[in-house]
């Protein structure tokens, strides 16, 4: 989590300011003392997803102590309280348990929990939990809710995008930045994958250039799923860079595919699961478990 930056020059400046005004006013004329700041709270909420609105909605969150420092927490219990605008108080309109999801490497993960929203608007997490004492602890996380979300909603159907194949290439570095591609994630193109009357997953991901780190592991997991259910359903790994072989630094230097722009990501990676009908049955925005696509898959088997 970004710290904001001291200003030095800012603050000099308003000591200066201070130092002025307090010399000039007379000796007899009281300082009032200084109000204490309330100390900040001893867990903290950071709502990762950002694509959220009516209806069913998968949230990924963290929790930080109030030094910044992630909390593990195996579960929690969730309140979405809705706040309605001139109230003071907000109203609880859907709860639920999130529970932990480690990422592939290290000890670190976040919490997962599904959601439902009613109302536009703005709205606050409340999860119920223990402090790094171990008690009792309330953090709160604010997000917005919209009409629509900026990806295909659930529901809708896929888009169907043209996207790049292995099929002719000796080399597949050209359509990915994998560094051990599965080939299988590129026999298909998503518009051919929709043609076939099986369930897509569908991965959208930088393996190279993610800045999370997490689009590798997210890649492999969806190669892992798939040596389970690829005889009745696709996979599909859509690179989000175009000629992702062209780097000039460490960066890519092609613009995006043109697939992340018609499926309208505001960020990577994404994963979906389409039905046999060729509409988004789920959606996982940044990284998700194995245990969660395979959940999802099983659905629309």
């Amino acid at each position: 989590m970004a710290v904001k930056a001291w200003r030095p020059g800012f603050l000099w400046g308003m000591w200066l300011l201070l130092a002025v005004a307090c010399s000039a006013a007379p000796a007899s004329t009281p300082i009032p003392a200084a109000t204490p700041l309330p100390p900040p709270p001893e867990v903290n909420v950071i709502i990762i997803t950002q694509d959220l609105a009516l209806g069913s909605n998968r949230m990924v969150f963290g929790l930080v102590d109030r030094d910044g420092m992630p909390l593990r927490r195996d579960k929690a219990q969730l309140r979405a309280i809705y706040l309605t605008p001139g109230q003071q108080e907000g109203e609880v309109r859907d709860t639920g348990v999130a529970e932990f999801k480690q990422w592939p490497a290290g000890p670190q993960g976040v919490l997962t929990a599904t959601m439902n929203f009613d109302r536009t608007g703005f709205w606050q997490l409340a999860v119920d939990t223990t402090g790094p004492d171990g008690s009792p602890a309330v953090g709160l996380g604010a997000f917005e809710v919209k009409e629509k979300t900026e990806t295909p909603s659930l529901g809708d159907p896929a888009p169907r995008s043209v996207t790049p194949t292995g099929e002719g290439l000796d080399d597949l570095s050209t359509i990915t930045s994998s560094t051990e591609p599965d080939p299988d994630l590129y026999r298909l193109s998503i518009d051919q994958a929709l043609d076939t009357g099986k369930p897509l997953v569908v991965v959208f991901a930088t393996p190279a250039f993610c800045v999370s780190a997490t689009c590798g592991p997210q890649v492999e997991i969806v190669s892992q799923v798939k040596e389970k259910f690829s005889d009745r359903a696709n996979f599909i790994h859509v690179e989000v860079f175009e000629n992702p072989h062209l780097i000039e630094g460490n960066r890519p230097t092609g613009g995006l595919a043109p697939a992340v722009n018609e499926w309208n990501l505001p960020s990577e990676p994404w994963t979906f699961i389409i039905d046999k009908q060729g509409k988004v049955h789920a959606k996982f925005e940044q990284f998700t478990t194995a245990e969660e696509i395979e959940a999802a898959l099983r659905e629309v088997l």
